[in-house]
């Protein structure tokens, strides 16, 4: 991770020193850099390409599904457009996973990434590129396609000089997402096809329509006024939460990084289990289980005779305790309290709650 610190502003964040490396601007951070992602941020597309902070990757059935039904559409698409349409794999061959994730090491400094498919000439010149996507959500897609897919799938189309970039989205059910390798392409029903002249299409971007040429050289002014200079962009506290959180437990006032590291677990932890008590009701059955046992004890109380220290009933059973006590106030009136008063040191450890950030 870079080393970073926040800037006496206390809204963006400044690199103390540069990291050895940086991550390419994909076409998912295209979208995030845009403003165009309602999930993400160019704030968060910063911390990641600088190596400040980067959200553990997690398979989820989203992704799952998404890995399985690709190669199923690109089947589809070379039955329609024949055997020129190629996967990454079906183009590189065995030098597919030698490319770290990343076609275009040579042809730009900034711009990195992956295409799903495309179509290619007898001569291996790209006509096509095809953006593969999944979704639970047909009715985001009713009046265009959400500007940061469209905007990714353009990207690799620019960058593969292709003059038409197709967007493939299949649209799942529940039970699509349980078992995505029974997908069955059915255009129009619970696929699409959508093609769009890579140069020409217009984007909306701060209230103006901008071809993805425009927006790829706005992209590259932004890499060079906050990752070349190190200082991120604005970050918002509602969007960039989690990141937030993280960053600012790791620094609250320079943070020994161990004990930053434990904190940060245990606030995961935390989170973790009040999501499970929230999803359970876990709060209610408590309730239940502690006034039943308040219950329990008042009853037996009453069946514990004087002379009996212990009674049991089926898996409960009830002590009675007695302990002796000091008589403080005898002692300080006879003068002898601070005799046989000794110091102990405890510590008491409490979680203030962190009023910069919304919870």
């Amino acid at each position: 991770m870079s080393d970073w610190k926040f800037t006496n502003e206390k809204d963006r964040v400044q690199l103390v020193t540069k990291p050895k490396s940086t991550l390419r601007l994909t076409a998912t951070r295209l979208g995030s850099v845009l403003g165009m992602n309602p999930y993400s941020s160019e704030f968060r597309a910063w911390c990641e390409i600088t190596r400040t902070w980067k959200e553990p990757f997690v398979d989820n059935k989203y992704t799952i599904a998404g890995k399985v039904i690709e190669p199923i559409i690109i089947d589809w698409c070379k039955q329609k457009f024949g055997e020129g349409v190629v996967s990454p794999h079906d183009f590189y061959g065995n030098r597919f996973h030698e490319v770290n994730y990343n076609f275009y090491t040579e042809a730009s400094k900034v711009f990195g990434g992956m295409w799903d498919a495309k179509i290619i000439t007898s001569k291996n010149k790209t006509v096509a590129v095809i953006e593969i996507k999944t979704s639970g959500r047909p009715q985001d897609w009713v009046d265009h396609v959400p500007y940061e897919k469209l905007v990714q799938a353009l990207m690799y189309g620019h960058l593969e000089h292709a003059s038409t970039t197709y967007v493939a989205v299949a649209f799942m059910t529940d039970d699509d997402y349980a078992h995505p390798e029974r997908f069955v392409v059915k255009e129009n029903v619970n696929f699409k096809l959508i093609p769009f002249d890579t140069e020409n299409t217009l984007l909306p971007f701060n209230g103006v329509e901008y071809n993805i040429s425009d927006l790829m050289d706005y992209a590259n002014t932004w890499w060079n006024q906050y990752v070349v200079k190190g200082i991120s962009p604005l970050f918002d506290e509602v969007l960039d939460k989690q990141i937030l959180k993280e960053l600012r437990l790791q620094r609250p006032d320079e943070t020994d990084a161990s004990l930053a590291k434990i904190i940060i677990d245990v606030q995961n932890v935390k989170e973790k289990l009040e999501k499970i008590r929230q999803e359970n009701n876990v709060a209610e059955l408590e309730k239940q289980l502690s006034d039943g046992k308040d219950a329990i004890k008042r009853e037996m109380t009453k069946l514990l005779n004087d002379d009996s220290t212990k009674i049991e009933i089926g898996n409960w059973s009830l002590s009675k305790n007695s302990r002796t006590v000091i008589d403080k106030k005898s002692l300080e009136s006879d003068g002898i309290l601070d005799k046989y008063t000794k110091t102990s040191v405890s510590y008491t450890l409490k979680e203030k709650e962190n009023k910069n950030v919304n919870n």
